[in-house]
């Protein structure tokens, strides 16, 4: 929505009232009402206003005084003094039709009475975003969770017309507050990163001729911009920049202290909220996240097991963000530098430090946390993921170094040494990986880690796919090369891997085709990279299929022929060609 400049901001009406009559109480004592703002919630799920009266759209922005009269102001003055009911009753209407104005904008047609309304709270002008802001003190859980979102929803409205001091306000709760407060701060900015502007879904897009109800005034909204969220997030992350080393320091003192759950679901919100700035989901550009790249090692030094199973699972889920392989790393000729230092600190932290015998797998501390119970796959998970993409983004960085100097002469000879000592390192973490999988998971003592990658991701498809395309980088950037370690090329072997991905699917191709066509998981580079690594490994990949060779080129034609199909029909959704040739190639293997 635009605000209309130069414009005085449009006002309710006032409603002419008997004065010796006693007003109604909305609030407190017996008989309380909250029938004004139940009007107006009805109202807005049909997404119009122009139906309400002026008296009751006014009575439910109207305040309360300390007895439960009526005060008479246009905006209250005591959010935080009526009812529990009302309260969230109110925070709930200021989210539902600022969310409803952002909907109308992208479909360039706004009710005109709630673009009034939330021209008034965009300008705040009765100090209604100050209130909101208060509310995260508020005794009660879900009245400050209530007003969070309310907030982040009237920021997504307002885009640039945000006032920097609410975002200090919002910054200084972070760093000065109490748990809870600092909670409000983190989840309300988080909300507004994690914003997508994305277009409606086609059964719930109407024509340009529809109205939310009948006789809706409707006003046409001709501004290309009104449903970018970009400037808003920009707004946010520039306030969190400024005062990041310290917020970072506040919660690394936060997790060596912690003793109760509010504060352990503190710390859980800001890991999020560092891993929505990072996330390439946000469509953030890279200087704007880039200052927030800087204090990730200080985080993965204080894993240890006293940490509990919870942070330990968001702050891996913060690392695997910043090692998006399948989605960004394993894309690009260059790799960029923080990326790179956090995957030789996690390699290190593995194979010096013994970071996986911390991991608080059953919720105990000790060697790969000891203690009772089934244990907790989804973090093993993660760990596991997280070691890959280490490992993968490390082989590929000296790789692409190597080749930048493979026509120097002796700077070739020393990259093969670099190589060298990279393998070993590798291989040792690689070891420990695969030990401590098989010390908590059933696994055969002699399944390669090629093989168990398969069963320990089968149920989530795009670690899986991400995990096969780490073990198929690693092995062909190590394991094909003069002297290379056969252990590690039996280990890792990319064969292995599709043999065992093939019997987990049934040897069923419209799987395959299914994750083609899906933008869920990274598969159409993988079985790129896997079609070439057959074309030229031939003989090894017929001999690790074994009896499966007729079933897996079976897979092959079988998904040709469905491709050929869909492209006959023009309902292949990208440029699949690059990938019919390999498979024609392969079918020949």
């Amino acid at each position: 929505m635009v605000i209309k400049k130069g414009n005085t901001p449009p006002k309710l009406a006032p409603v002419m009232e008997e004065p010796a009559k006693k007003k109604p109480k909305f609030e407190g004592g017996d008989g309380s009402s909250n029938q004004d703002l139940e009007i107006l919630q009805e109202n807005l799920l049909n997404e119009c206003l122009c139906g309400i009266s002026e008296a009751n759209l006014r009575k439910s922005f109207r305040g309360m005084g300390a007895d439960g009269e009526d005060s008479g102001e246009y905006w209250t003055t005591a959010v935080a003094k009526w009812s529990r009911d009302r309260v969230l009753q109110f925070v709930s209407c200021i989210q539902l039709v600022c969310e409803i104005a952002i909907k109308q904008n992208s479909r360039g047609l706004l009710c005109s009475r709630i673009g009034d309304v939330c021209d008034v709270l965009v300008r705040n002008e009765e100090g209604l975003v100050d209130q909101l802001i208060e509310l995260s003190s508020h005794n009660d859980p879900f009245i400050c969770f209530a007003a969070g979102r309310a907030l982040s929803a009237l920021f997504l409205l307002g885009k640039t017309n945000i006032d920097q001091l609410w975002l200090d306000r919002l910054t200084d709760n972070i760093l000065y507050s109490t748990p809870n407060s600092m909670a409000f701060s983190l989840d309300a900015i988080k909300r507004v990163i994690e914003w997508k502007d994305e277009e409606e879904h086609p059964l719930e897009v109407r024509r340009p001729d529809d109205r939310p109800v009948a006789n809706c005034r409707l006003i046409s909204i001709t501004d290309p911009d009104c449903t970018d969220s970009s400037p808003v997030k920009c707004l946010c992350i520039k306030a969190l920049e400024l005062k990041w080393p310290a917020i970072v320091t506040r919660f690394e003192n936060l997790i060596a202290s912690h003793d109760s759950k509010s504060e352990e679901s503190t710390i859980v919100t800001f890991l999020d909220l560092w891993e929505a700035i990072i996330s390439v989901k946000a469509n953030l550009s890279v200087s704007d996240t880039k200052p927030f790249y800087s204090h990730l090692n200080q985080f993965l030094l204080i894993l240890n097991s006293r940490v509990g199973p919870v942070i330990w699972k968001h702050t891996l889920s913060l690392f695997n963000e910043v090692l998006c392989y399948g989605s960004t790393l394993a894309l690009q000729d260059i790799l960029a530098e923080e990326p790179c230092g956090l995957a030789h600190l996690i390699v290190r932290s593995i194979k010096d430090w013994r970071l996986l015998e911390s991991l608080p797998y059953r919720g105990g501390s000790g060697r790969f946390g000891g203690g009772s119970g089934d244990g907790n796959k989804p973090l093993l998970q993660k760990m596991v993921l997280l070691v890959l993409k280490a490992v993968a983004v490390t082989v590929k960085e000296t790789r692409c170094e190597s080749s930048s100097d493979s026509s120097l002469g002796s700077e070739a000879e020393d990259a093969d040494a670099d190589m060298a000592v990279i393998e070993r390192s590798i291989k040792e973490v690689l070891r420990q990986l695969d030990n401590c999988v098989k010390t908590l998971l059933p696994f055969h003592p002699e399944t390669p880690l090629a093989q168990w990658v398969v069963h320990l991701f089968s149920d989530q498809d795009d670690a899986l796919v991400e995990g096969m395309v780490c073990c198929l980088d690693v092995a062909t950037g190590l394991c094909y090369r003069p002297g290379a370690s056969l252990d590690l090329r039996h280990s890792l072997s990319p064969s292995v891997t599709f043999v065992q991905f093939l019997r987990t699917v049934s040897h069923d191709p419209d799987v395959l085709l299914d994750l083609l066509i899906s933008n869920e998981t990274c598969f159409l580079l993988y079985l790129l990279r896997l079609l070439k690594f057959v074309r030229h490994n031939r003989s090894d990949f017929i001999m690790q299929c074994g009896f499966d060779v007729d079933s897996t080129m079976k897979v092959f034609k079988d998904l040709r022929s469905a491709i050929d199909r869909l492209v006959a029909k023009d309902l292949f959704p990208y440029n699949i060609n690059p990938v019919l040739r390999l498979l024609q190639q392969c079918e020949q293997v």
